[in-house]
């Protein structure tokens, strides 16, 4: 059997992971693998240039468990923008890279069943900064809530990326350098949980080159 090829453009598509959703490089399709066809379900914009020494086939080290960047979603909202970097580990699991302002994040994704303390999930949209939220028996703190905006995507995604496509982001910080996020968005909430890291702490392998690093 053949590669799968694009069903938009009829080009060769490349899956580097197990993940279910896969933008084509040829035509910006986002693809989503059902059982063992390819189906076009929206179109992505191209990832804008940008200053960053991570691209897709980057690997790095988080707590011992290897991993190799596999995708991303650029996200946009009123004072600027950021990347999260979908992370193939050997494990296998998937976790999520952002890279904001200078910080890394790594967070993997849980079950929304771990939030608690909270009346609902929609009210956690217009929570003072502050309101507490445990999660899986742990206090965190909302830190910021925005209305962001997916405006491009590459390679390998766990969860649909459209362009276009809405959702309120809500940082939440917890002890030491735990860190949690929850997107409440009109297809489905999810939850993320992880912690900030440091760059030489990842390791990493085949970086982008970039004049005066």
């Amino acid at each position: 059997m053949g590669s799968p090829t694009c069903p938009s453009c009829g080009a060769p598509v490349q899956f580097r992971s197990a993940a279910p959703y896969s933008v084509c490089p040829y035509c910006r399709s986002l693809l989503v693998r059902r059982d063992a066809c390819l189906e076009a379900i929206g179109r992505v914009a191209e990832v804008p240039d940008d200053l960053s020494p991570l691209q897709l086939h980057t690997a790095g080290v988080f707590e011992k468990g290897h991993f190799t960047l596999v995708g991303r979603i650029r996200k946009t909202w009123e004072q600027g923008s950021w990347s999260e970097w979908c992370a193939n580990f050997d494990s296998p699991q998937f976790g999520w890279l952002a890279e904001a302002q200078g910080d890394l994040v790594m967070t993997f994704e849980h079950p929304m069943k771990e939030l608690g303390g909270i009346a609902s999930v929609e009210a956690l949209k217009t929570a003072p900064p502050g309101t507490t939220v445990n999660i899986a028996g742990r206090a965190y703190s909302v830190s910021d809530i925005k209305v962001v905006t997916v405006t491009a995507a590459e390679g390998d995604l766990t969860s649909a990326a459209i362009t276009g496509m809405n959702m309120t982001s809500i940082d939440l910080r917890g002890p030491g350098v735990a860190f949690a996020t929850i997107e409440l968005a009109a297809q489905q909430s999810r939850l993320y949980v992880g912690r900030y890291v440091e760059f030489d702490e990842c390791k990493f392998s085949n970086l982008r080159q970039l004049e005066g690093w």
